[in-house]
């Protein structure tokens, strides 16, 4: 009975995050009568009342007592659990979820702009060993360069070591918050690029680790060109999904 609840809990979520994103609900806009809302969603009002709660503690929703639930501008009011929310509803949970692709390069443009920083201070913290474990990631990776899914697999923990090794509290939890996030987009990096690119990639972080140990790399200099690289492959796959996107909507 808990887990229907929270089944049911987690539907309403889902359904308002996506509403609240694609506007169909707008800030200012007041929610439907309790009751009325329960039916309309086909959920029990216990079930309701938990959600919306849930969603007033994110900011998303301001409930008045004894008037009702007020939409925010989560532009205005909403953290990256919102955004983390959204990517973490599955297409199969969701065929019609709204993560598309201008969301997506969204995201891919925020990771570009953090993640070689990141990798520039966690790198100054690198031991042999710490270096030694991801050319290890990355020659699994070169041997499983046709095996998205295990790609992604190994990108994240890979990203969890340099997140781990920025020795910054923020970056961890951040990356923590980011979970969902990040597996979503570098699933879609690896798939988007075709395999020379994806060996290309690989190789070429696999010699910046092995120019570090032999002393022989600046690493600002590397911040600079995987952040160069990284836009590359976001133009590269921006191109590509929105040139998909054209093209179911001439269809």
């Amino acid at each position: 009975m808990a887990e229907e609840k929270n089944q049911s809990v987690q539907y309403i979520i889902n359904h308002l995050l996506q509403q609240l994103y694609l506007n169909k609900i707008v800030p200012g806009e007041k929610l439907p009568p309790f009751r009325n809302h329960a039916k309309e969603l086909g959920v029990d009002p216990s079930s309701l009342r938990t959600a919306l709660k849930q969603m007033e503690s994110m900011n998303l929703l301001e409930i008045k007592r004894s008037d009702g639930a007020y939409v925010n501008d989560f532009m205005k009011h909403a953290g990256i659990d919102f955004l983390s929310q959204l990517f973490a509803i599955s297409e199969s949970e969701d065929p019609d979820h709204v993560v598309d692709e201008y969301l997506v390069d969204e995201v891919f443009a925020f990771w570009n702009m953090v993640f070689p920083e990141i990798m520039f201070v966690a790198s100054n913290h690198f031991s042999a060993l710490d270096m030694k474990k991801i050319i290890e990631i990355l020659d699994n990776q070169l041997a499983h360069v046709d095996d998205i899914e295990m790609l992604t697999e190994l990108d994240i923990v890979m990203q969890d070591i340099v997140g781990e090794l920025s020795h910054n509290m923020v970056v961890t939890l951040l990356f923590n918050s980011l979970k969902a996030i990040r597996y979503r987009i570098t699933a879609v990096f690896y798939r988007e690029l075709d395999r020379e690119s994806r060996i290309q990639f690989l190789q070429m972080k696999k010699k910046g680790l092995c120019r570090q140990m032999s002393g022989n790399l600046d690493l600002k200099w590397s911040s600079e060109e995987h952040r160069k690289a990284l836009e590359t492959y976001r133009q590269k796959i921006r191109q590509s999904m929105l040139g998909k996107v054209f093209q179911k909507d001439i269809a």
